[in-house]
């Protein structure tokens, strides 16, 4: 889900042996969607993300779809051993790449938002080969990212989650929120966060043992003040180990930390680097005065709910903000 922290935990994850940089490609998560939903066959479903995981795949190893922006979280400079990717591009001949992945096993890392709540396709397709390894988060962290986010919903260009209505502006996932357009942004917030975590329980509930076994949920809190054993964890997952470079993308990214709150951070949906300096008690107090300045008081009964739901479902490595 966004504001979750994916981005600090994917390029942990391509620092791995055989794991290849993380790819963000919408397209897993819409065609898992209109699946999910009917919209498609579930045959063709299945053949058209068999294809787009393989055509990801040979690019990837060939870099044709390099990114070459310094910017961006999937840029190859924000990589381990990014020039790796770099000098494919000189790579001769490209009917070497399918030896070479039959060989080597590389290892595509798709880097999606909400597909884990429409996930079922993935594991129908590729069976056990198919692992999903997803950042959750306690949603008072999540809703600054998530302010800036949900009214750009069929408004901006640049964004391009799949949404209904007439105008586009309504987020799939909130589809069942009874008078979605008439409420507030932070309404809108809490509702689809809310929506989105039943949906996520929902599935996870109805799934095999044995699929189970094939998803990694980490919360974030523990994976930032210490994230070894989330590495190794990750790693014993994908089957692969973890490499020289993994260390030092930990250290970029800032694990371990001191305080959960003093990332890295993305300027366009909410962090301020100077709230950083607040001590951990502070920032969750801030936070939450945010939330309740913008939020209706029904709705954030329900937040307090979802909040209470994560701090009882997960453990963490020390006392937090919200326990004082």
């Amino acid at each position: 889900m966004w504001g979750t922290g994916k981005s600090i935990l994917a390029p942990v994850l391509g620092s791995f042996k055989r794991v290849e940089k993380q790819i963000i490609n919408h397209n897993f998560e819409y065609v898992c969607t209109l699946d999910n939903y009917d919209k498609i066959s579930n045959t063709d479903a299945k053949s058209l993300i068999q294809v787009m995981a393989d055509v990801a795949l040979f690019n990837s190893m060939i870099s044709r779809d390099i990114n070459l922006r310094p910017s961006d979280d999937s840029g190859f400079l924000n990589n381990p051993n990014g020039w790796r990717y770099l000098k494919r591009l000189f790579k001769v001949g490209d009917a070497t790449v399918v030896e070479e992945i039959k060989n080597e096993k590389p290892i595509l890392q798709i880097m999606s938002h909400n597909i884990l709540q429409v996930s079922n396709l993935m594991f129908d397709t590729f069976g056990s080969s198919m692992k999903m390894i997803v950042m959750v988060r306690h949603p008072v962290y999540m809703v600054e990212h998530w302010f800036n986010y949900i009214d750009r919903v069929g408004t901006d260009l640049r964004e391009f989650t799949l949404a209904k209505g007439d105008n586009g502006d309504i987020p799939w996932f909130t589809s069942e929120i009874e008078d979605y357009l008439s409420l507030g942004t932070m309404d809108r917030v809490i509702y689809g966060i809310k929506a989105l975590i039943n949906m996520q329980n929902s599935i996870l509930s109805k799934m095999t043992v044995d699929r189970k076994k094939q998803i990694l949920l980490i919360p974030f809190e523990p994976f930032v003040l210490d994230p070894n054993k989330w590495v190794e964890r990750s790693a014993k997952l994908l089957q692969t180990k973890k490499t020289r470079f993994t260390n030092k993308v930990l250290k970029k990214q800032k694990c371990p930390r001191v305080s959960i709150h003093a990332g890295i951070g993305h300027g366009n949906y909410g962090f301020d680097k100077k709230n950083s300096d607040l001590s951990e008690i502070d920032d969750y107090l801030r936070r939450w005065d945010f939330i309740k300045k913008e939020a209706s008081p029904m709705a954030i009964d329900v937040f307090e709910r979802l909040s209470e739901e994560y701090t009882q479902k997960y453990t963490f490595p020390r006392k937090m903000p919200w326990e004082n």
